[in-house]
C-alpha cells in the first residue's frame, strides 16, 4: 500500500489527515490502529497550509467493533489496497456481476443468495433504475435462476438483442463485457398480443377457483357481498369442475339486493377474457434459466390489476409447495402495485407485501423498481435487504429512501441528489457500509430510453 498521508486530528470513529499524494472525495483510505482499519474520505479540503483530508472509519479487517480510542496523531494514512476493501467491507468475489466500485477496477458482485432476500432499485425517471435491472437479469439468466417480470410498458423485452448501441460499445471493454442476446431464455406473455404481436397469450387458471381466488377478485367486496360470493362458491363446489362464469351464474341466483353491486364487478372481469380452462401453465412461465416477461403495455389499467394480482398468488403458492424452482420477481413501477397508504389502493398490494415478508422463506426473491420511493408501501421496502439508489431529486423520496435504508444519514442526501447518471449507492448484506457502484454496460439493448 502506498502511504497518501497522516494523521492529524481523530475520533474513535473518524480522522483528519494531511494529504502528501492525491486524494479524492470516496476513496479509501488505512490506517493501523490495533489492526487495518479502512476509511472513506468524506472531504477534501485545500487550505493555505496545505491540503487535508477527512475520513470516517467503515472497517477493521478481523475485527467486528469499533474501536473505544482515538486514532493516533502521526499515524501514516495508506491508500487502501484492493484486497483490504473487498475483505472489509464485505465485497463478493463473484456472483451476480453489477459493475465496478467507482474510480476503480475492482468488480463488484452480488451474492445471488442476496437477491432471494430481496432488492430494490430506486431512481428518477431516466436515471437507470431499470437499466440496472436489466444488468441484473442478464446476470440471473446466466445463473439459470428464473425471473418473472411485471413489465407495464414492454421495455424488457429487448433482452432478446444484443446492445450494438455504439456510444455504449466504447465502454464495454472497461467493464469486461460484450454484446450478447438471450433471445433463447426469454419468453413474452401478454394479455394484450395485438399490440405486443411478438408475445405468447397469457391466460389465467378459471378451473375450480378458490374462495380466496375469488375474493382477490374483489378486494372491496363488503362482508355481505362476501357472504353471496361465499354460497355460490360453496354451491360450485358440489359441481366436479366449475368456472367462473358458474359462479357468477350462482351468484344471480342470490335472493340478497347486495347481488348487484357484486355481479357488475365480476361481469368485467369476465369479459377480459384472461381467465380460461387453457390457462397458461405455471411451469411455462417459470423454468431455470429463463426469463419470462408479462408484457402489460396498452392494457387497460384494471387488467393489469387482475392479471398481476392473481398471477402472483399463484407464483407464491405454487413455490411454496414447491411445484415450481425458486425464482425473482421484479415488480416494474412498483407505486402502481403496492403503493403506500393514502397514495391509492392496488388489488397486488397485499400479495406483493405477502412476498416481501414471507417470500424468502420459499425461495421467492423480490426486485422493486421505481422512480417514486415515497410512493411504495413501506413495509415492501424495508423487507429490501439490498438497495441500489440511483440519482433521485425529488425531496420527498429523498427523504423516503435516506429514512428507509439502513447505512444512510442525511449527509447521504445531497450524495444521492447529485449522482451522475449509471452511477449507483448499493447498500445492504453482506456490504459493511454502502458503496459507491458504476453500474456496467448492458450487454442487451436498452429498451427503456
Amino acid at each position: 500500500m502506498e502511504a497518501i498521508g497522516e494523521v492529524i486530528s481523530s475520533t474513535t470513529s473518524s480522522f483528519t489527515f494531511s494529504v502528501l499524494k492525491e486524494v479524492k472525495k470516496f476513496d479509501y483510505v488505512c490506517v493501523e490502529h490495533n489492526g487495518l482499519a479502512l476509511a472513506q474520505v468524506r472531504e477534501v479540503r485545500q487550505q493555505k497550509n496545505g491540503i487535508f483530508g477527512e475520513a470516517e472509519i467503515v472497517g477493521y479487517m478481523n475485527r467486528k467493533y469499533m474501536s473505544r480510542s482515538p486514532f493516533k496523531i502521526g499515524s501514516t494514512v495508506w491508500q487502501a489496497s484492493y484486497d483490504a476493501i473487498r475483505k472489509i467491507l464485505g465485497i463478493e468475489e463473484k456472483g451476480i456481476y453489477v459493475g465496478l466500485l467507482k474510480d476503480t477496477n475492482m468488480k463488484i458482485f452480488l451474492s445471488p443468495e442476496i437477491l432471494y432476500k430481496h432488492i430494490c432499485i430506486l431512481a428518477k425517471s431516466g436515471s437507470g433504475k431499470s437499466y440496472t435491472m436489466a444488468v441484473i437479469i442478464e446476470e440471473m439468466i446466466k445463473n439459470k435462476i428464473p425471473v418473472v417480470i411485471i413489465d407495464p410498458h414492454g421495455e424488457y423485452v429487448s433482452l432478446r438483442h444484443p446492445n450494438l448501441e455504439k456510444n455504449e460499445m466504447k465502454y464495454m471493454p472497461k467493464f469486461g463485457i460484450k454484446p450478447k442476446s438471450y433471445l433463447k431464455n426469454v419468453s413474452e406473455f401478454s394479455p394484450l398480443c395485438a399490440k405486443n404481436r411478438d408475445a405468447i397469450p397469457i391466460f389465467l387458471d378459471e378451473i375450480n377457483l378458490s374462495f380466496q381466488d375469488l375474493l382477490n377478485l374483489v378486494p372491496k367486496a363488503t362482508p355481505l357481498q362476501r357472504g353471496i360470493l361465499y354460497e355460490a362458491f360453496k354451491k360450485a363446489k358440489e359441481r366436479r369442475v366449475y368456472l367462473l362464469r358458474d359462479i357468477i351464474e350462482l351468484i344471480k341466483e342470490a335472493k340478497s339486493n347486495a347481488k348487484w353491486n357484486l355481479l357488475p364487478q365480476l361481469e368485467q372481469i369476465y369479459s377480459t377474457q384472461i381467465f380460461s380452462p387453457n390457462f397458461t401453465p405455471l411451469n411455462e412461465i417459470v423454468k431455470k434459466g429463463k426469463c419470462s416477461i408479462i408484457n402489460l403495455r396498452g392494457s387497460p389499467p384494471y387488467i393489469q390489476e387482475i392479471l398481476v394480482s392473481q398471477l402472483l398468488n399463484k407464483l407464491f403458492n405454487e413455490r411454496r409447495n414447491e411445484n415450481i424452482p425458486p425464482l425473482l420477481i421484479v415488480i416494474e413501477e412498483a407505486h402502481r402495485f403496492c403503493p403506500e397508504r393514502g397514495e391509492g389502493k392496488s388489488m397486488a398490494g397485499n400479495i406483493i407485501k405477502m412476498i416481501a415478508t414471507e417470500g424468502r422463506k420459499f425461495g421467492i426473491g423480490l426486485a422493486v423498481v421505481t422512480q417514486r420511493p415515497a410512493r411504495v408501501d413501506k413495509n415492501v421496502i424495508s423487507q429490501c435487504n439490498t438497495h441500489i439508489i440511483l440519482k433521485t431529486t425529488n425531496p420527498n423520496d429523498v427523504k423516503a429512501i435516506v429514512s428507509g435504508v439502513e447505512g444512510l444519514n442525511n449527509a447521504a442526501i445531497d450524495e444521492i441528489q447529485r449522482l451522475p447518471v449509471g452511477t449507483a449507492i448499493v447498500s445492504g448484506l453482506p456490504l459493511a457500509a454502502p458503496i459507491f457502484v458504476e453500474i456496467r454496460t448492458r450487454e442487451t439493448l436498452h429498451g427503456g430510453k
